[in-house]
């Protein structure tokens, strides 16, 4: 994973985090997959979160005129990461379905450039990808803010998607258990990826920071990593995760 993107991974953290879509139980049905964008950018020059946040209340203000009532957007600033992380602020935004995604950019690309330009005096986004994202298990509660960790995931030979998704479930209902609440999507790249990167998906993971602060003596202290070990052992590589802390700009009502 080099870089995210800055314009609302809301889709996959408002559709990840704040979502009341679960998956669904008859496995012969297609799963709600939900589109979102991310932009991994960097500030400009003399250019900070604050300029961020009054560029983004001014473009809220043009979203609610024009009636763009079906985008949401959260920003991620890095916490926990390696030199390999290189972005200042990530921004990821979403919707319900593909047709309005269509609709959404259409009117962006037609409707949005002076507000484009109000973004691009403070940051500089270079990268601009897509994601199809299932939501596994979407926070209980409405979601502003708190640390989510990314990582991204491969399954290994033998075995199945079916099978991966099934042992998140357990690890969720083993969370649980012990009185971690999380919401977890699983991010299927779609458009813009880097041809060298090499995982089946991203298991995304947003927290309070009460619960992120239980989940992480719980998987150590409580010997959790025993658990991990029995459910994804030989069966999904997990690299090490990065986590952000992620803020709603944007939110919408949700089915």
């Amino acid at each position: 994973m080099t870089k995210l993107s800055n314009l609302c991974i809301t889709a996959a953290l408002t559709y990840l985090v704040c979502s009341t879509s679960v998956l669904a139980e008859d496995e012969k049905s297609n799963p709600s997959i939900r589109p979102i964008e991310i932009f991994a950018c960097d500030y400009n020059n003399g250019k900070d979160a604050a300029d961020l946040v009054r560029a983004t209340a001014r473009w809220n203000t043009w979203m609610n005129k024009n009636n763009q009532s079906e985008y949401w957007a959260f920003t991620l600033a890095p916490m926990f990461h390696s030199e390999q992380i290189d972005f200042d602020v990530a921004w990821v935004g979403g919707w319900k379905d593909g047709a309005t995604m269509a609709a959404s950019t259409e009117f962006w690309l037609t409707k949005g450039a002076l507000m484009q330009a109000e973004f691009a005096k403070v940051v500089t986004c270079n990268i601009h990808t897509n994601f199809a994202v299932l939501d596994i298990s979407p926070s209980p509660d409405p979601w502003a803010s708190g640390p989510v960790e990314f990582s991204n995931c491969t399954v290994e030979k033998g075995r199945s998607h079916e099978d991966a998704i099934g042992a998140i479930h357990k690890w969720i209902a083993y969370q649980s258990e012990h009185g971690i609440e999380s919401g977890n999507y699983v991010l299927y790249p779609a458009y813009g990826e880097s041809s060298e990167a090499e995982y089946d998906f991203k298991w995304v993971v947003g927290y309070s920071y009460k619960a992120f602060g239980k989940n992480y003596d719980m998987y150590g202290t409580g010997a959790g990593w025993r658990k991990a070990e029995e459910l994804f052992g030989g069966l999904l590589d997990c690299d090490n995760a990065r986590v952000y802390h992620a803020t709603a700009v944007r939110t919408v009502e949700l089915d």
